[in-house]
């Protein structure tokens, strides 16, 4: 078992929905849990759910946080909550390939794997036609 747990949050359903995808592709992902932040809701209502969340991760010694965008009230909210947890690693922006390599991965070290998903993250955005074009020609 993997020792790091991981939280996506997201305004509306994609924290959720990213999770459920990745899950149709890659099987349940032991550990990943989304937070999802309703229209009506402030940072409040994001606190409770973090809390209920982290009572059910007593099992993991490190915790990788993903919103969805820094500067939002989920990120803003997921500062607030955990800035000095030696623990906690937090990270804006993700994407379905971020959380696939999550699911796939089997390092235990936090801060590699951290920096290996923001790799990613930022390497799965591409000029799509482009590259194809590239490959071609080669």
């Amino acid at each position: 078992m993997k020792d790091i747990a991981l939280i996506l949050i997201s305004h509306g359903e994609m924290a959720k929905e990213t999770l459920k995808s990745a899950e149709m592709i890659a099987g349940n992902i032991n550990g990943a849990y989304a937070v999802c932040m309703d229209v009506k809701e402030g940072p409040e209502g994001v606190i409770k759910k973090l809390k209920e969340v982290m009572f059910k991760l007593n099992d993991y010694k490190f915790i990788l946080i993903m919103t969805d965008l820094m500067g939002g009230t989920p990120s803003n909210t997921a500062i607030t909550q955990f800035y000095g947890k030696d623990n906690v690693r937090i990270i804006s922006g993700f994407n379905l390939g971020m959380v696939l390599e999550f699911a796939l991965s089997q390092d235990n070290n936090i801060d590699v794997l951290k920096d290996y998903l923001i790799e990613i993250g930022k390497n799965g955005i591409m000029d799509v036609l482009k590259r194809v074009k590239e490959v071609m020609d080669n």
